[in-house]
């Protein structure tokens, strides 16, 4: 020990004077716990930090003083990637948006089949990151992801033979139809397991509970309101939006819809095609 004071000591390391490679030397390294060697901080690895931490405990959650905790890093290493939490949130949402696997069709199915798989695809994701969803609803997502994915279902629209108007058009109302589904599934507690598990008991008893003379229809339709899952709701507002596209589609004055919409499978004039179903 060596005194820096007076009163003052300060405690050498077991082994610390052994040479080293000598059996002192070796005897002091023995159950000694070798430092963890850490990851090198890159900003693939501070989103992917923060998604897991949005994941676990909520938007609220996440401060640049949280993430450094999470990442078991200081907050003065984090600003040297990112330049704070909102970027953080812009790349957590267009990771999300990344994790969605679209696949490009080249032949077989139909545009309508395509976006079916679309919406089913984006919608799994957001479901898989309720806590995302608000960033990604309340801000039109244009990140590199983002992108990929606004190219590749406009790409099937103009291929198929919609306009530029109809295909815009149609896009933003599936974005917005698989939005709102998955925004509506994250806040309501009752989905989530909060008051029920497919459909809020409490909510229907609550209808059922009001006053006919003023709520005659909500009283009546208590079981109807309450009787499908999140998931049901959705497959039904899809495919009642892609019929609604399949009749403007087939009003188009392009003289080639007619043979478009056949090689799709939509009905037209002197044809009897049945469009399959949407699947639960």
């Amino acid at each position: 020990m060596t005194g820096t004071g007076a009163d003052e000591t300060v405690d050498e390391e077991p082994g610390a004077t052994a040479a080293p490679g000598s059996p002192a030397w070796w005897a002091a390294r023995q159950g000694r716990e070798e430092p963890v060697k850490r990851p090198p901080l890159t900003p693939a690895r501070i989103v992917a930090g923060a998604l897991e931490l949005i994941d676990r405990e909520g938007l609220a959650a996440l401060s640049m003083r949280n993430l450094a905790a999470e990442l078991r890093t200081g907050t003065t290493t984090l600003y040297r990637n990112v330049a704070g939490k909102d970027e953080v949130l812009v790349l957590v949402a267009d990771e999300v948006m990344g994790e969605a696997r679209f696949r490009r069709p080249v032949a077989g199915p139909g545009w309508r089949a395509a976006l079916e798989e679309f919406a089913r695809a984006l919608r799994a994701v957001l479901s898989a990151h309720p806590n995302v969803v608000p960033l990604l609803a309340t801000a039109i997502p244009v990140g590199p992801n983002s992108l990929r994915a606004r190219e590749l279902a406009l790409s099937v629209l103009r291929e198929h033979g919609f306009d530029r108007t109809l295909a815009a058009d149609v896009y933003t109302a599936l974005l917005q139809q698989v939005f709102a589904s998955a925004l509506q599934e994250s806040t309501n507690d009752f989905r989530a397991g909060g008051l029920g598990a497919a459909k809020s008991p409490a909510l229907r008893d609550f209808y059922r509970s009001l006053p006919a003379e003023r709520y005659p229809h909500l009283v009546d339709l208590a079981d109807a309101l309450t009787s499908r899952t999140g998931a049901e709701e959705f497959a039904f507002g899809l495919g009642c939006l892609l019929d609604g596209v399949e009749t403007r589609l087939r009003a188009l004055p392009a003289p080639d819809s007619q043979a478009l919409a056949r090689r799709d499978g939509v009905e037209t004039p002197g044809d009897r095609l049945e469009v399959p179903p949407i699947e639960q």
